[in-house]
């Protein structure tokens, strides 16, 4: 599998401030009205241009909410009156960007958790994730207007410059737009180290119900935005002598905690077959022992409140249990399907193994039977 960068250019949510970059420097050359008037129509149009790809792309909420401001700024440039001096726009569209930047980042968990309930399958991860963008790049923002507006302070308390002299034009005109061209830059070199770092990060596909595989997220993304969307998970289960292995799920388990369970569970990986994901995991368990074939039984879709799973169930028949003896199965033992019968509905096994268990009393049922005749 190859390794492209994790995250695109479309995740420097930064790049919405372009449209306010051009109106600042626009009108250093041309009237300030027109200047607005540009910035506006290209952040419209780019705004278009972004929301026609959002359905494939990250959405740019940062570039929504710059466009909003400039159409505000050329709806007051129609009313009678000066309502943006000469030569002040570089410095009041820093002031209009950065207050609801700081809402936006004082309200991130409510904001990122809008989009993870509101939106669904696919769509909600995207929008999630271009929420999520969008925090870093107001937070970002934020801290260089913060710089930008503590210089102003000093300079007031100690140099007190004259109008029209190049520290109060470095002040008011030229560092305005220095603020938002140096988070693009610092943005863009974050996602630059981020996919270096994370070069050689796993992803899971994103499928749905009927298995198809319809995108890709990190495996860690599985975790994190639990049931947000559909990953395929390959569960095998082992059989012995007609009878079930079962241990304990490890307690850094996102779901079912501690219950007892199959002993192997992982998520697919990206690009790899089914075959593939359950001969890898198999090795994994037991680098020692060859000629462990598991078999293919059936797939089922699996929801609730901590995940999202497309599940692969295989079954592993092992004719000698003595492999099964690993300090890694804690509590494993072989269950016969009376003992499991009489512990089913109390919240003893996982919620995955208890759909399964009719299926498996069935199919190694009739395994057994066919042995002994």
């Amino acid at each position: 599998m190859g390794h492209k960068g994790i995250l695109s250019s479309a995740f420097n949510m930064s790049l919405g401030f372009i449209p306010v970059i051009i109106a600042i420097i626009l009108c250093e050359i041309i009237m300030q009205d027109i200047a607005i008037y540009i910035g506006t129509g290209i952040g419209v149009g780019y705004s278009f241009y972004v929301l026609k790809r959002s359905v494939s792309q990250v959405p740019n909420f940062i570039l929504y909410i710059s466009t909003s401001i400039l159409v505000l700024l050329s709806i007051v440039t129609l009313i009678p009156g000066e309502f943006v001096p000469p030569g002040s726009l570089p410095l009041t569209l820093e002031v209009s960007i950065l207050i609801p930047m700081l809402s936006l980042y004082l309200h991130k968990r409510r904001f990122i958790n809008h989009f993870l309930i509101q939106k669904e399958s696919c769509n909600r991860r995207l929008f999630a994730q271009g929420a999520e963008s969008a925090v870093v790049s107001a937070r970002l923002v934020l801290i260089l207007g913060v710089i930008h507006f503590m210089i102003i302070s000093l300079a007031i308390l100690f140099i007190q410059p004259e109008v029209g002299t190049p520290i109060s034009r470095t002040l008011y005109r030229y560092l305005p737009p220095a603020v938002f061209i140096i988070s693009i830059i610092l943005n863009q070199m974050g996602l630059r180290y981020f996919n270096k770092l994370m070069s050689h990060t796993e992803y899971v596909p994103i499928v749905n119900t009927r298995g198809d595989v319809v995108g890709k997220s990190l495996t860690v993304e599985a975790i994190n935005y639990k049931n947000a969307y559909i990953n395929p998970v390959i569960r095998i289960a082992v059989s012995a002598h007609g009878m079930l292995f079962l241990c304990h799920r490890p307690q850094n388990c996102i779901l079912d905690k501690g219950k007892t369970d199959h002993p192997m569970e992982c998520y697919l990986r990206y690009g790899e077959t089914l075959t593939q994901g359950a001969e890898r995991m198999i090795k994994n368990v037991f680098p020692q022992v060859e000629g462990l074939k598991p078999s293919f039984n059936i797939m089922y879709h699996f929801e609730n409140k901590q995940t999202n799973r497309l599940v692969y169930l295989f079954i592993l028949d092992v004719k000698d249990d003595s492999i099964l003896c690993d300090p890694r199965f804690k509590g494993g033992k072989l269950w016969r399907f009376q003992q499991i019968e009489q512990n089913l509905g109390k919240n003893y096994f996982s919620e995955c193994f208890e759909e399964e268990y009719e299926h498996l009393e069935a199919v190694i049922g009739i395994r057994e039977k066919y042995k002994e005749s």
